[in-house]
């Protein structure tokens, strides 16, 4: 690895200022994808940065044989993208991508509350609301903290233990791949803006009334609240790519 202050690709260097040494991980290529990933979640790398495997390799002293195989798990997740002749760079999303991930995710969302507040209570259920409850409290620590990547990554896991309450666990790998490109998303569009604190007391609020309606089984109550929160935060987004481009 090298050390602090040790020269390298400028480009490279500005975005990812990284000097702690690799964290214990199954395989070096993985290890290198969650240095690359930390980077793009605090937005010190930006989105559309370039990614040269050449660079990264002299960065974390590894082959690029293996950046090229931490570039293929983050491409994976739809965290960079890689184009003929061009090379890989953090993707970039557009108003297409945003409404496409808010419109599936609510399909999710809305079926979990629906079975969730009209089917039979099980004791199966009772596990299920601790799991609700639990993801909650995760994200109001997260809040409290004003740790911008960890409220992301916090809603996110308040939202996956929302699909939860579908019972699937079809449905809860779905969204476990589909959530991990919308954190990449929400975190590489906010840190255009830095809009994660803009609104952490109210965005809390939003969580803790779906998580009332839920527990209540209030069916009604509980779909207009995922609908208008879903939609809050789609339009936001889209906001944020609309001013970037204008």
């Amino acid at each position: 690895m090298t050390k602090e202050g040790e020269p390298m690709d400028h480009a490279f260097n500005d975005q990812l200022p990284i000097r702690y040494g690799l964290p214990s991980r199954s395989t070096t290529g993985e290890q290198v994808a969650e240095l690359i990933r930390q980077g793009i979640m605090s937005g010190d790398i930006r989105h559309s940065s370039p990614l040269r495997e050449e660079a990264i390799a002299a960065q974390f002293e590894v082959s690029r044989r293996t950046v090229r195989d931490a570039l293929r798990i983050l491409e994976g997740f739809g965290l960079v993208r890689h184009q003929r002749h061009k090379g890989t760079q953090v993707a970039d999303f557009t108003t297409a991508d945003i409404v496409d991930l808010y419109n599936t995710r609510l399909v999710l969302e809305t079926a979990a509350a629906q079975r969730w507040c009209t089917a039979t209570p099980t004791d199966a259920d009772d596990l299920l609301c601790e799991q609700l409850n639990a993801a909650f409290e995760r994200l109001r620590t997260a809040s409290e903290q004003h740790d911008a990547v960890r409220v992301v990554e916090a809603d996110l896991g308040f939202h996956a233990a929302v699909v939860g309450l579908l019972a699937s666990p079809r449905a809860d790998r779905f969204f476990g791949s589909m959530a991990q490109e919308m954190v990449f998303a929400i975190a590489i569009l906010e840190a255009k803006q830095r809009e994660t604190e803009t609104r952490p007391v109210e965005a809390l609020a939003e969580h803790d009334a779906i998580r009332r309606a839920l527990t209540d089984r209030d069916r009604a109550r509980a779909l207009r609240l995922i609908n208008d929160h879903a939609s809050t935060n789609r339009d936001r987004l889209v906001s944020i790519i609309d001013d970037s481009q204008g």
